[in-house]
């Protein structure tokens, strides 16, 4: 009787547990945000005001007849603005480079150049810092064992 008892409770506990786990809308009483967000502080906007910044779908009378994909393209070719931005900033890490943002946002061979020049400093600058600190180390070295050889 009593292990049927606690197998009982051990069940209505275990279901209620998955329950719970499964409504995602309910603030936690844990966390001030419902959502991670691992390149921003804070918590995001909720869905209304994403629905507010969502771009809105044109009225019928603008849309092409579903004849095929050859209409929808042209459509979306002539309202770019109707059509969700590729790359929102909210999208990327607040670190993210403005020119490889650049190059994002406007695929050009100008900014591919421009962040490619960008990229090769950086990569010459980080070099010259590992060459230096491998130098520095070899110097701590070469004291701390002339240290340990002295009697």
């Amino acid at each position: 009787m009593t292990k049927a008892w606690w197998l009982g409770a051990l069940a209505v506990f275990v279901a209620w547990s998955v329950a719970g786990a499964q409504e995602r809308d309910l603030p936690s009483p844990y966390f001030e945000c419902p959502f991670i967000n691992y390149f921003d502080s804070g918590c995001p906007e909720l869905e209304s005001e994403e629905a507010s910044t969502r771009p809105q779908a044109p009225p019928a009378a603008e849309q092409p007849a579903a004849a095929g994909e050859q209409d929808e393209d042209a459509w979306q070719e002539e309202n770019p603005e109707l059509l969700a931005p590729l790359f929102p900033k909210e999208s990327l890490s607040r670190d993210t480079p403005e020119l490889y943002r650049a190059l994002l946002t406007a695929p050009t061979l100008e900014n591919a150049r421009r962040f490619v020049r960008w990229y090769s400093r950086r990569m010459e600058s980080v070099a010259r810092a590992q060459a230096l600190i491998a130098l520095a180390g070899r110097e701590l070295l070469s004291r701390q064992s002339a240290k340990e050889r002295r009697p």
